[in-house]
């Protein structure tokens, strides 16, 4: 089976799957997972205070609306704390449930090869025309040579007629 019918047997069916997908969670994933640990440093404060007992009444950091009768946290207050614990697993996993792992990654992977591809032949493409400016540039180096011959064996007849005429002027 070809990689891009791997990737068309993972998707979505039903238009909210698709929904969840393609819309939902890219948008809101984030947010889902920080309620998720929101929801649980609450009911680990709230359990944690139920924990102390009668102390939790004595400490002036707790609000006394979460006192119950006993003197300890009231379990309507550890209750409401493991429900919304529970609404928030609950929605993490129903958000797990839609996201796409599979697909995305093998279309990840499939983009990368295309991406690598494209840049060998990018990279060849830039060493053949590197090749050729280096055969242009020694061209013309190699002309520059020539020139700058003919130019010393110019100076240098010049500098030989000079010294006949200064001998021809001196004698």
């Amino acid at each position: 089976m070809s990689t891009k019918n791997k990737i068309l047997s993972n998707e979505p069916k039903t238009a909210f799957g698709k929904y969840m997908a393609y819309n939902f969670i890219p948008k809101h994933a984030n947010k889902v997972n920080g309620m998720v640990y929101l929801g649980a440093s609450l009911l680990i404060i709230v359990v944690g205070l139920r924990g102390l007992g009668s102390l939790a009444s004595s400490l002036t950091v707790i609000p006394k609306f979460l006192i119950g009768a006993d003197g300890k946290i009231d379990p309507v207050w550890v209750l409401t704390a493991l429900l919304v614990e529970f609404t928030m697993l609950f929605m993490l996993g129903f958000v797990t449930f839609f996201t796409p792992a599979d697909s995305v990654s093998q279309a990840h992977s499939e983009n990368k090869e295309l991406d690598a591809s494209k840049l060998k032949d990018n990279l060849r493409d830039l060493r053949d025309f590197a090749d050729e400016e280096i055969k242009i540039v020694e061209n013309y180096l190699e002309k520059f040579d020539n020139l700058s011959k003919k130019v010393a064996s110019i100076q240098a007849t010049n500098l030989n007629a000079i010294k006949k005429m200064k001998e021809t002027i001196d004698n």
